[in-house]
């Protein structure tokens, strides 16, 4: 008599195993699931500051931003001419300080030259203090220079900070 063929059935050699495994795997899901929750969390941080909007601004558009911001800090805002500026974008008064702003809008690293042109304002418009705010980062060259001039550095995350503390992120106007 002929040997009865055995019918292969895959299922009923994964089931004891899953039984098995299931605990690992949901321990493996759960540990995935929790890497990406910083990526969501971060995506709406950056969604609810607008920066995705004012990586789109033209410089002027930027500095009007800037001037609305810090204005409602609380700051009474002078915006200077936007050709031979001398190298200050705007000045924030708050009592008796004075403080010049150079606003970057850039793609790629702020490097010394803006630390040094609002070095130069500084004098040119009587402030005590300057400050320099971009939508990206500094080169460690205009952060030294920025050190040892006293010069404070506003990068994109220090921007998405203010902009979140406002509580009301720049749109882009359509």
């Amino acid at each position: 008599m002929p040997a009865t063929p055995v019918a292969f059935d895959p299922i009923s050699l994964i089931v004891p195993v899953l039984k098995q495994a299931w605990p690992m795997l949901l321990l493996l899901a759960g540990v995935k699931l929790l890497t990406l929750v910083p990526g969501i969390l971060k995506g709406r941080r950056l969604a609810a500051s607008g920066i995705h909007d004012i990586d789109q601004m033209d410089g002027k558009t930027f500095e009007e931003c800037l001037g609305a911001l810090f204005s409602r800090q609380g700051y009474d805002v002078e915006v200077t001419p936007y050709r031979g500026d001398w190298g200050a974008d705007l000045v924030l008064v708050k009592g008796r300080v004075r403080t010049v702003v150079q606003a970057k809008r850039y793609k790629k690293s702020v490097g010394v030259r803006a630390v040094q042109e609002a070095v130069a304002a500084k004098a040119k418009y009587k402030c005590s203090e300057a400050m320099v705010v971009t939508n990206s980062t500094f080169t460690k060259q205009a952060v030294e220079l920025a050190r040892a001039n006293k010069v404070n550095l506003v990068d994109r995350e220090g921007l998405i900070g203010l902009l979140l503390k406002q509580n009301t992120p720049f749109r882009q106007a359509a």
